[in-house]
């Protein structure tokens, strides 16, 4: 692995941008342009090769910029290469940027605005869009899967911001949102606020959500309607198995257990990790994973949390059962 060189000590104000990469040489080029061409440059950028075995090496080296500090590790996970980039972040401000996404111009002066103007915020995120590949479609904003950030009753003003969700509350009210606002290429974090916090790489994913939800309990939020991201939708994208999300969600859920300890948002959790119990039973069940979605129906009644929920979510259950079951007698039948 490519260790860096000792450097001169670096302003406070500045921002390190750490981009991981795994056989996205292909998309690499444009991630870095979009950085190059921020209104406010970073001081520093990272890139981390997580032992990629296409041309994401021979991408990198075209670009001569000093600030660019290329890391190259065996191939260790997402987790693993996150946490790498952070070890060698000297601002303090962090940022990151997915190596097949891109930023708009103003994202790192937008952000850095922001944190700047509130020293309790631990961190701040904006909204994005998602586009397809190859067509260039964009398939719509990220917060209309947030309706909960539109509750007056949660926030408040900030000072340069559309809101600010209260220190006290940030952890709480963001961890039930129905789609947690986790998404690490629209976040800007205050390194001095998060710097014993790593990204947990026993989760094979999800890992992105544990890391937030933990910055969550460590200060302030904001976080801005404005677009300044634009996320990449492709092949690999299209791969993945909607249940092994599903349980990968709680998964990284479950692990913040013994950090929830430190927090008042205890309640908050138990709801939340009650409904990832649901989902990922759902999205099992769906998949024709029947007897793993019915352990993790058995495992929710072992948290503590509502139990009006457990009894709709257990309905609901019943329902996709009996659905799937008619389905497939039918099948039969018309075979």
């Amino acid at each position: 692995m490519t260790q860096p060189t000792p450097q001169a000590p670096v302003p406070r104000s500045a921002v390190s941008v750490i981009v991981p990469s795994y056989n996205y040489g292909r998309f690499i080029g444009e991630a870095i342009d979009s950085i190059l061409a921020q209104t406010l440059q970073p001081e520093q950028i990272v890139i981390v090769d997580d032992g990629s075995s296409d041309d994401t090496g021979q991408a990198i080296r075209r670009y001569s910029d000093p600030r660019l500090q290329y890391i190259r590790q065996n191939h260790s996970g997402a987790a693993a290469a996150r946490n790498a980039g952070l070890d060698a972040a000297r601002c303090e401000y962090v940022t990151f940027l997915h190596a097949d996404d891109r930023w708009r111009p103003t994202f790192v002066e937008t952000m850095h605005g922001f944190l700047s103007a509130d020293p309790t915020a631990v961190c701040v995120f904006s909204n994005f869009v998602r586009f397809q590949h190859g067509t260039g479609e964009v398939l719509g904003h990220q917060f209309d899967h947030y309706p909960e950030l539109r509750r007056p009753a949660l926030l408040r003003d900030a000072p340069n911001a559309h809101a600010r969700i209260p220190k006290e509350k940030a952890f709480g009210a963001l961890v039930v949102c129905g789609e947690i606002p986790a998404h690490l290429q629209v976040m800007m974090f205050r390194r001095s606020l998060i710097e014993a916090t790593r990204f947990d790489p026993t989760l094979a994913l999800g890992d992105d959500t544990n890391f937030a939800l933990q910055t969550f309990m460590l200060g302030g939020v904001i976080f801005t309607d404005e677009v300044l991201a634009e996320v990449r939708r492709h092949d690999i994208h299209a791969t993945r198995d909607h249940g092994d999300m599903a349980v990968h969600r709680l998964n990284a859920l479950q692990a913040l257990a013994p950090l929830v300890t430190r927090t008042v948002d205890q309640t908050a959790y138990r709801d939340r990790l009650v409904k990832a119990h649901i989902d990922a039973a759902l999205a099992q069940i769906r998949v024709g994973r029947v007897r793993a979605g019915l352990r993790t129906c058995r495992d929710m009644f072992d948290v503590p949390g509502s139990a009006l929920r457990k009894v709709k979510g257990s309905a609901r259950l019943a329902v996709t059962l009996l659905t799937g079951r008619r389905q497939g007698s039918n099948a039969t039948a018309s075979e």
